[in-house]
């Protein structure tokens, strides 16, 4: 008789093998990847912090050269209407039967000014604007918001000057004044943003 088959196959393992537990050497491995996920946060956190600050330096580095631009814009703006304005009350008498603004002598246009606000929708769009400190993005938007005012009393007020209806010479140069006193008072705001510390 032949002697049964001897198994010679490894044992196979358990899936999970029970150890005892050593409480100190666990509590210093979770410790250790409690630690290195914080770290790793406030590496993050940190990067996160300075990419903001650049993204807010470089909108407002834009704004100020968008400002300055749209300033200088204004102010030219400012003294043509007022100088024509003057040369039409120096070169026509005062009783002259009226007649469109545009046909008064001293009538060099209106000139309206292009007023920028990219480098502005980009600081929103790129969400730099709500990174900055709230009073300093406050400053900003009522700057904006001004211009946007005045571009419209420039469209109504223009239109007034262009249109072919006569007017009284007093009217044609009140009305130049007056774009001419918006376009001043919008530098003025201008100004205020330009300014190294501005007042709030």
């Amino acid at each position: 008789m032949s002697e049964p088959a001897v198994d010679t196959a490894p044992p196979r393992k358990a899936w999970f093998e029970r150890a005892p537990i050593n409480l100190g050497e666990l509590a210093v491995e979770t410790i250790a990847v409690v630690i290195g996920i914080l770290l790793a946060l406030a590496i993050d956190g940190w990067f996160d912090a300075r990419k903001d600050r650049e993204t807010v330096a470089s909108a407002l580095q834009s704004i100020r050269a968008e400002i300055a631009r749209n300033r200088e814009a204004a102010l030219k703006h400012q003294r043509h209407l007022d100088a024509m304005a003057a040369a039409m009350e120096r070169d026509n008498p005062g009783d002259a039967p009226p007649r469109p603004c545009s046909a008064w002598k001293g009538w060099s246009g209106t000139q309206e000014p292009m007023l920028l606000d990219t480098a502005y929708n980009v600081a929103i769009v790129t969400q730099a604007l709500a990174k900055m400190p709230f009073a300093q993005a406050s400053r900003i938007g009522e700057v904006y918001g001004g211009q946007q005012y005045v571009q419209k009393v420039y469209d109504k007020l223009g239109a007034l000057l262009l249109n072919d209806q006569p007017m009284q010479l007093p009217n044609c140069a009140g009305i130049a004044r007056e774009l001419a006193r918006s376009s001043g008072t919008l530098a003025a705001r201008y100004e205020l943003l330009l300014q190294p510390n501005p007042k709030p």
